[in-house]
């Protein structure tokens, strides 16, 4: 079986989340497809107990696996319920992973039969305290969703520039959403990285966006930033994080025909000094081969351009010439350089 599904919104930027809050009316009462009570796919379709996708209703559920969704078929259910030794539900985000888990499915089956499908595997899986505790949870986060039609859109970037105060502004109001229907400790528990690592990613914006700003000091608030979030978000968001400010910095800085020294800073701000170095050490073997390059193909034209050989001379002398310059483990990476150049194509 494939792995189960991880549907945690862990990597999503805090205007991509945003944006896509629109994408979430699947869940509106008004639904159509909310009213019918089974739904049809594929004949052959069969759930994990062998059931066909188009006989099963909700109330014929009795685990909520039984028929499921062709999207969800050979999948394990992602996330986990746990109880304590009272009895009682343990809040965690595997709760939330589970119900996203089954509401991915929106748009095979209707809403009501998902519901049902997510009641079945709750009572299915806990005790009776914790099953109530779970499904008054499942209330609560589905009024969340279906709240969120009244959130305010944020217009798309303009020029490239996000307009950062109606982003927050739109945060705010999906906090608030959230504690209408949401105890303080499921919303820590479903949204709590999530949150996190979106107002790192607002802050990211708006350093990114303040151009009064050297990008060497851009850099240092940048790491200051990513040492804010939680050890955890650190440590995975930790390479794509240092790629994405040194790529955008190290653009502004050519862009700004800026100092060795300040690129030096820029670096040293992201990865650290022995990681500069190396890098340093990469620009300069770089360097290197863009002039061997460039002397190389300057010989190869003099050579292809000598009207007193013919053809079969001239690329003789040019193989022969181009196993002087270069290792045999550069020759097919030369080869492919030379055919670039030869379409007109800038080399990279």
């Amino acid at each position: 079986m494939r792995q189960g599904m991880n549907r945690k919104a862990i990597g999503l930027a805090a205007v991509v989340l945003l944006l896509i809050v629109g994408g979430l009316y699947w869940l509106s009462p008004s639904d159509g497809g909310a009213s019918s009570g089974a739904y049809s796919v594929d004949s052959g379709s069969e759930g994990a107990d062998g059931m066909r996708a188009s006989a099963v209703t909700p109330s014929s559920f009795k685990t909520g696996l039984e028929g499921l969704p062709g999207s969800l078929s050979d999948t394990e259910v992602d996330g986990e319920f746990e109880v304590d030794a009272n009895g009682h539900l343990k809040i965690t985000n595997g709760i939330r992973r589970i119900f996203d888990y089954f509401l991915s499915a929106v748009g095979e089956e209707p809403v009501e039969s998902i519901l049902a499908r997510i009641r079945a595997y709750i009572r299915h899986k806990l005790p009776a305290g914790a099953a109530a505790e779970a499904e008054k949870i499942l209330d609560g986060y589905i009024a969340y969703k279906r709240g969120l039609e009244s959130v305010q859109q944020v217009a798309p970037p303009s020029n490239g520039q996000m307009d950062l105060d109606a982003v927050r502004y739109q945060m705010q109001q999906v906090q608030a959403l959230r504690t209408q229907y949401l105890s303080p400790e499921v919303i820590s528990a479903f949204f709590g990285d999530e949150d996190a690592y979106d107002r790192y990613t607002l802050a990211r914006l708006g350093v990114m966006q303040n151009k009064q700003l050297s990008p060497a000091a851009r850099a240092q608030q940048l790491a200051a930033l990513e040492q804010q979030l939680p050890v955890a978000l650190q440590e995975s968001m930790k390479a794509i994080n240092q790629y994405q400010n040194l790529q955008s910095l190290t653009e502004d800085w050519q862009a700004r025909k800026g100092t060795p020294a300040e690129l030096r800073q820029i670096r040293e701000s992201l990865v650290g000094p022995e990681a500069t170095d190396r890098l340093e050490s990469l620009d300069r073997e770089r360097s290197d081969w863009d002039r061997r390059m460039t002397s190389w193909l300057g010989e190869r034209a003099a050579i292809m351009a000598n009207a007193s050989l013919g053809e079969q001379d001239r690329q003789r002398q040019v193989d022969a010439a181009r196993l002087q310059h270069f290792q045999p483990a550069e020759i097919v990476r030369v080869g492919s350089l030379e055919r670039m150049h030869d379409r007109g194509e800038k080399l990279p």
